[in-house]
């Protein structure tokens, strides 16, 4: 997508809500706009703004967030979702719905890992790009990268968990044009002396 993406945050906290939609708004290529604290507001702003992006918390005041989701599908054909919720390491995505999800993000996590999970969607720099364009968290796990450390050793060293060691370590990869044993290769070469 190389337009402005559309996001629809549905989240009942919110002051959380209101945070999330501000540093969301800060970032080039995107721009929420709508948000909703009940499924019932999210299901209508589905239908009504038909996002590019759906940002989905799963305990509502109202209820399930699936709901929101099922109507991402039905309303928005090519749209994305990421969870992001603090029953994350439990959510189970039915199968029909698997096409539409990003990724699923614990509230826990940071910022910069949110934005590694939808930076697939977001405007890419050109391949290539420097190390520097890196957010601090991605460098951090680059330069253990060229330590030669695996996924769980990061996630160990970091406090975090292997899988968002590895949506970093995909962003990473995406945002440098390079893949498998050449990220490795030129995060090693980063860190040599």
């Amino acid at each position: 997508m190389g337009r402005t993406l559309r996001c629809l945050i549905v989240e009942d906290q919110v002051m959380f809500l209101e945070l999330l939609q501000r540093l969301l708004n800060n970032r080039v290529g995107l721009e929420v706009i709508a948000t909703a604290s009940t499924a019932a507001a999210g299901r209508a702003a589905c239908r009504l703004h038909r996002p590019d992006l759906l940002i989905l918390d799963l305990s509502l005041s109202d209820g399930n967030g699936l709901p929101v989701l099922a109507s991402l599908a039905q309303w928005c054909p090519g749209a994305r979702a990421v969870v992001l919720s603090a029953q994350a390491a439990g959510f189970v995505c039915p199968e029909a719905l698997q096409p539409l999800l990003l990724g699923v993000v614990d509230k826990s996590a940071t910022f910069d890992t949110l934005i590694s999970v939808i930076a697939e969607l977001l405007p890419n720099p050109e391949p290539g790009t420097s190390p520097a364009a890196l957010t601090p968290r991605q460098q951090e796990i680059y330069r253990l990268i060229g330590q030669g450390l695996s996924n769980k050793q990061i996630a160990q060293a970091l406090e975090l968990s292997p899988a968002t060691v590895e949506t970093h370590r995909k962003a990473i990869a995406q945002r440098l044009g390079l893949s498998g044993a050449e990220l490795v290769r030129q995060a090693a070469l980063a860190g040599a002396p």
